[in-house]
């Protein structure tokens, strides 16, 4: 009971922690609900951010995928991942530029085993983020320069409890005990492209996971807005100020399946006796091919706002003078539509050294509502592929570091679903990351480095374009040290 204590009081503190930092200045974190934050960890963020096909290994080192929750299935020893990040950015127009710095806590996930056949995983992280602080002054015709000010801050975060589980499992091991009886039996005639038919399907169902992720999402928004005239005599400086609250839950579920190639069938040359006969050799590393899908849902959501918009006057030393109020609205109700999120993806893993994924996402944003309002929002769609290779992943002994140590690349490109002056903000970028080996105690741990850089935006047609660079650092622990310390069930507490 005091672990399980332990646990929560961690996850309580980094719940408060979420809440009081600042993880953008993107000025098109105005929109929407902000910059939506990646749903996936260090090492899938050194890959470009790829994730639907990806599957975790069932033996040391185990990393998580929070991205598909079918992954949570081959989860096999307790593993604990914890990480941050730090990003450079420059935001510039055609005239002018300046550049941003944040550092600040991304993630804390918690993943173990459930019998043979299922994982669970819960976590705490970002769901999006609101930070930006515009000003600009326009020649009004007849009016004379009029000044306007936008700034919001804040963000909603994401607990998740999570589960994943292989439901036919020993499928395969079945069929092929079933199958090798009546292939011995010389009495029944047996075809081989009938059993090479079931095996596929067979194989297929044994390799199928599926799971689910349920979202608990937190937090608030603030936004103001400052309308400021030349003369306050003939027209009416504005302030518009509104916060949103938001404490409602939503999910997201996951499958994945796939098979192995571990022969090839060459063809032999010709001679006088024999047509071309086909044989199959064996292959040095087998080949997986895996498919993966995940939905995240199109939830409607609960929330509260106040929304205040008053006249004011400025003073001779430029304070506020408030005049009249022309909207107050304090804890209302309203709700928060979220968009459909559809993605599918493809893995090639060559035997323990390389591993190709590549997704390709749709996200429906023309049916998403913020209290009413949708901001013109447009269907967004992200593709990313990503490589990691582990030059000889169970090395052992002295001079093994760098031979065991995981490289990964990766690309990523998000039409995104802003289209502002005829102009769609999209982000694309490169990605690299490196796994470093740790050990601890009885289990592996890595140190898991990656960066990305990337451009956000464009400096055309009066918009701000953002060059940015951002490390991740993610520490992941996986141990049967843990298991003994957490999971293990005794008689007496």
């Amino acid at each position: 009971m005091k672990k399980n204590n332990l646990i929560i009081l961690f996850f309580t503190v980094i719940a408060h922690f979420l809440n009081a930092q600042i993880n953008t200045f993107s000025p098109y974190s105005r929109f929407g609900l902000g910059e939506l934050n990646q749903n996936t960890l260090a090492h899938n963020q050194g890959m470009g951010g790829a994730f639907a096909a990806l599957k975790p290994d069932s033996i040391f080192p185990v990393m998580i995928n929070t991205g598909n929750p079918a992954s949570y299935a081959l989860i096999k020893f307790a593993t604990f991942e914890v990480g941050g990040f730090y990003t450079n950015s420059k935001f510039s127009t055609q005239s002018v530029s300046v550049m941003k710095n944040n550092a600040n806590f991304s993630y804390a996930v918690l993943g173990f085993p459930i019998r043979k056949k299922s994982g669970a995983v819960l976590g705490i992280m970002p769901y999006s983020n609101v930070g930006y602080n515009l000003n600009n002054t326009v020649d009004e015709k007849n009016i004379g320069n009029v000044s306007y000010n936008y700034n919001g801050e804040g963000g909603f975060n994401k607990a998740f409890v999570g589960y994943g589980t292989m439901p036919f499992r020993d499928k395969l091991i079945n069929f092929r005990k079933k199958e090798t009886a009546k292939f011995n039996n010389p009495e029944k005639v047996y075809s081989r492209k009938r059993y090479a038919v079931k095996e596929f399907t067979n194989e297929l169902l044994s390799d199928f996971s599926i799971g689910f992720n349920a979202n608990y999402l937190f937090g608030s928004i603030k936004n103001y807005a400052d309308v400021r005239y030349p003369n306050s005599n003939l027209y009416y400086n504005t302030i518009r100020e509104s916060t949103i609250r938001l404490h409602d839950f939503t999910g997201n579920f996951g499958i994945q399946t796939g098979f192995t190639i571990d022969s090839v069938k060459v063809k032999r040359k010709k001679d006088t006796l024999t047509s071309n006969l086909g044989k199959r050799v064996v292959l040095k590393e087998k080949i997986k091919i895996v498919f993966g899908y995940y939905m995240n849902l199109n939830n409607t959501l609960k929330a509260n706002y106040d929304l205040i918009s008053y006249n004011y006057f400025l003073t001779n030393t430029s304070g506020i003078l408030p005049r009249d109020t022309v909207i107050k609205i304090v804890d209302a109700n309203g709700k928060i539509k979220l968009p459909l999120e559809n993605g599918i993806g493809i893995g090639i893993k060559r035997g323990e050294k390389l591993n190709i994924v590549l997704d390709y996402a749709i996200t429906n944003w023309n049916n998403f509502k913020l209290l009413n309002y949708n901001d013109s929002l447009k269907n967004s769609t992200r593709m990313a592929i990503g490589f990691n290779y582990v030059p000889e992943k169970f090395a052992t002994g002295k001079g093994t570091f760098f031979r065991r140590s995981q490289y990964r690349l990766g690309a990523f490109y998000n039409t995104g679903y802003l289209n502002l002056n005829n102009t769609l903000i999209t982000t694309y970028g490169v990605s690299a990351g490196i796994s470093l080996p740790v050990g601890i105690r009885t289990g592996t741990g890595l140190i898991n480095l990656g960066i990305q850089y990337g451009t956000t935006g464009t400096n055309s047609n009066n918009l701000i374009k953002e060059n940015f660079i951002k490390v991740n650092v993610g520490f992941t622990f996986n141990s049967t040290y843990f298991d003994d310390l957490w999971f293990r069930k005794f008689k007496y507490d």
